[in-house]
């Protein structure tokens, strides 16, 4: 609602619901201050937002179809990856064959338990990943040229085997499941990693092309080795199978090894389920159901492979170490069981008394203690520095065996010589013995290991084939286009609401212009209606289509009409007519909305009322009414229809009077221009109260500026958001150098932008419509 100047409220309006503002004796002039209108414009209005989301959600809906199509496009057309997993369970190590040679290091020297990282990155590993990519042969590529973007989804979707049929003609792409088999491909360094296309031929032959056209096979057969040399390097190929009509291409590629096993390294997946518990998942990807199964199995039977060789090699190295000691073990026995016999045979038959028998034994394990040690030792020094706490413990050992040998041997030294010469000959031959039974039975303990070692690597779970893609992952694609919709389309409704030069505010067209806002009209949700219905409705004469203030009296946007009849009714107390002209710079802004239902407020006052449409091109207010466009304004003006025949009353209404814009002129300008119509105006103001002239926009036409010379006022109509204030500048600047006074501004629809648009500034603008005649006559 607004208020004329200097007038208090008027009693009959709602409070809250229409802007209210306040004006001086000048025009433009306003009691509120600008910094309240700058903190207004820094306040985050939720109303606003939302409601800006509200005008654009046909570009938010529209934005998320697209997404959603998108989506769909990229679901249907992106490759398909698969993935198999097979579980894995890595087993703590009780003993090795190497502990129980050893004896009492088994626990320092063989018996650590693998940490499961540690064997994460065994799986990983080259040497693991390497025989996968070997036994599949993955470094040779070979597949069917698809068309670009859709050619894929097209044989995965439509694809019958009936290789006969080609979509668009186009014979070299693959369309229906074509398939090819490379077992065998060497190329030379300068072809490796370029791609080769394969054409196949009739009678199971084809034609093998390089990078630059050059024909590096011309008559090959399909099942048939073939060796070449090319410019680019020798040439291997063998092509197990072509399934495709002749002229279908096919790609050929031999690619690195090492970058075939860097490439898995990346896609392979391998964790641990649950803490410590050494079961292993693992998964791996794969273009089709059947090699993501076999390379999932390959990986974890390579990987329980190494594991049982490595053991296998742990006992094998032992079994190496003993074979090359029990030669030496065995020599030395023979040499002290002869030396015995010799001794025998010179000194007669001698027995060892029971003292010698204790120190003989006593001296046999002692010996047998240091040898084993020695040979600990030995083994030792193979796996670590002599600085490692495991050779020190032996080398503490041996020391305290020596000792304890050296003060058995000064007891020897006690008894007679030839007890003594008996018992070193004697301890020779049982040490030797002890030694070499120990060392054959360890020997052949290794042997049945090494046969029959089982690893620490059991296979759960072998993979199987997946029924259903790993990616792409319909629902989440479909589900992040939604999203990614829905927050493009909401930028775009800011960024358009941000990029738009309207001006909302009414106060900075005070400021600028110097213009008076008499009234602020809401948005009408009613109106919408009734035009909605009015389309609809056959428009048959004498039927009544109805105005908003008649069927919404007490809507806010009626009341607001109210409050501009009370303003212009001290506004135009000084005018020289009560000959009202309402034009706006553009098309559509409401303003024959605002003459006939301005026009009918007035008429409910008691005053009569005509209101006169002016636009004799396109004028409609007739069809608002129900009234037919004949005979009107041009036709009085042509002389073709007296002044009573064209002032009509609108049926059910008293005081509402109406002037249609009559027959389709051609030269709507020179009609206004007439006399005729100067003369109507002028009969019309003393003969009515108000007369209301609907005009043309000045900008697009100079039938306003014609019209406002011979009202008493003039209104210009804005619509909120929708005019820069270059724009109204430019349109107030035309009317006045027309000789028009403007009295100020009507501020149409607010509201229905949601929001505010002007900003304080410089504002660039264009306007580039035609204002047409209407068809309808």
């Amino acid at each position: 609602m607004a208020l004329c100047r200097g007038s208090p409220p008027e009693p009959n309006a709602q409070s809250g619901t229409v802007r209210v503002n306040h004006y001086q004796d000048q025009p433009g002039s306003t009691n509120a201050p600008a910094s309240f209108y700058q903190a207004a414009d820094d306040e985050i209005d939720l109303r606003q937002l939302f409601g800006a989301l509200s005008e654009g959600r046909l570009i938010i809906i529209g934005c998320i179809i697209g997404a959603l199509l998108l989506a769909a496009l990229y679901v249907w057309t992106a490759q398909r990856e698969y993935q198999s997993s097979a579980l894995v369970q890595v087993e703590l190590e009780n003993q090795s064959p190497l502990d129980s040679a050893l004896g009492e290091l088994s626990g320092v020297l063989g018996g650590q338990e693998t940490p499961v990282s540690a064997e994460i990155e065994i799986i990983k590993s080259r040497m693991v990943i390497g025989k996968v990519v070997d036994g599949l042969r993955e470094f040779i590529v070979a597949e069917p040229r698809y068309f670009p973007l859709f050619g894929r989804a097209w044989a995965r979707t439509f694809g019958d085997g009936d290789y006969e049929g080609a979509v668009l003609g186009l014979r070299q792409f693959a369309w229906n499941g074509e398939r090819i088999e490379v077992t065998n491909l060497e190329v030379g360094s300068e072809l490796l990693g370029e791609e080769l296309m394969l054409t196949k031929l009739e009678n199971e032959r084809f034609r093998l092309i390089g990078p630059e056209g050059a024909v590096l096979v011309d008559n090959g057969a399909v099942g048939e080795l073939i060796q070449r040399s090319t410019p680019k390097g020798p040439l291997v190929i063998f092509v197990q199978e072509v399934a495709g009509a002749p002229g279908t291409e096919y790609r050929v590629t031999r690619r690195s090894r090492n970058k075939v096993i860097g490439n898995l390294q990346e896609s392979i997946s391998v964790t641990e389920r649950g803490r410590d518990s050494g079961i292993l998942y693992v998964t791996s990807p794969g273009d089709t159901p059947a090699q993501a199964a076999e390379r999932v199995n390959r990986l974890v039977q390579a990987y329980q492979r190494q594991n049982v060789e490595r053991k296998s090699q742990e006992a094998q190295q032992t079994l190496d170490f003993l074979n090359e000691q029990l030669p030496k073990v065995r020599q030395e026995l023979e040499t002290a069981e002869a030396s015995l016999n010799e001794y025998r045979l010179r000194e007669g038959s001698a027995d060892l008394t029971k003292e010698t028998e204790l120190v003989l034994e006593r001296s046999v394990t002692l010996e047998q203690q240091r040898t084993e040690l020695e040979q600990r030792r030995q083994e030792a020094l193979r796996r670590y520095t002599p600085d490692h706490p495991v050779l020190k413990t032996i080398d503490a050992q041996l020391a305290e065996t020596k000792k304890e040998m050296d003060a058995l041997r000064t007891e020897v030294n006690r008894l007679p010589e030839t007890q003594q010469e008996l018992l070193r000959l004697r301890r020779n031959v049982e040490v030797n013995t002890e030694l070499y039974t120990s060392l054959l039975n360890s020997a052949q303990e290794l042997q049945i290991t090494r046969a029959g070692t089982i690893g620490n690597v059991r296979i759960i779970d072998l993979g199987v084939q997946p029924e259903e893609a790993a990616k792409p992952r319909t629902g989440l694609v479909l589900a992040l286009g939604l999203v990614l919709g829905g927050m493009l389309g909401v930028m775009a409704v800011f960024i358009r609401r941000a990029l738009r030069e309207g001006v909302s505010n009414p106060s900075e067209v005070e400021q600028k212009i110097g213009l008076a806002t008499y009234a602020a009209i809401p948005y009408s949700e009613e109106e919408r209606k009734l035009d909605r219905a009015r389309r609809r409705r056959a428009r048959k004469r004498g039927e009544t289509a109805g105005l908003l203030v008649h069927e919404a009296p007490q809507s806010v946007t009626a009341e607001a009409l109210r409050s501009l009849r009370t303003s212009l009714h001290f506004a135009l107390l000084d005018a020289p007519s009560r000959i009202l002209a309402i034009t706006g710079p553009s098309p559509g802004l409401g303003k024959s909305f605002l003459s006939m239902n301005f026009g009918a407020v007035l008429a409910e006052a008691g005053s009569r009322v005509v209101v006169v449409d002016a636009d004799l091109r396109r004028g409609h207010i007739h069809e608002r009414v129900g009234l037919s466009r004949k005979p009107g304004l041009s036709d009085y003006i042509a002389n073709d229809a007296a002044a009573g025949d064209v002032v009509r009353q609108v049926r059910g209404r008293d005081n509402l009077y109406l002037i249609s814009a009559g027959t389709v002129a051609p030269n709507p300008a020179e009609l206004l221009l007439n006399e005729r119509f100067g003369q109507l105006l002028k009969q019309l103001g003393e003969n009515f109260d108000y007369v209301i002239v609907d005009t043309p926009p000045i900008l697009a036409v100079t039938d306003a500026a014609i019209v406002g010379r011979l009202a008493g006022a003039t209104l210009m109509v804005l619509k909120e958001g929708e005019h820069p204030i270059d724009m109204i500048a430019d349109a107030y600047n035309r009317l006045r150098q027309g000789g028009v006074t403007v009295r100020g501004t009507v501020f149409n629809q607010m509201g229905v932008s949601a929001g505010r648009y002007g900003r304080q500034g410089r504002y660039g603008y264009r306007y580039g419509y035609t204002y047409q005649y209407s068809s309808q006559t």
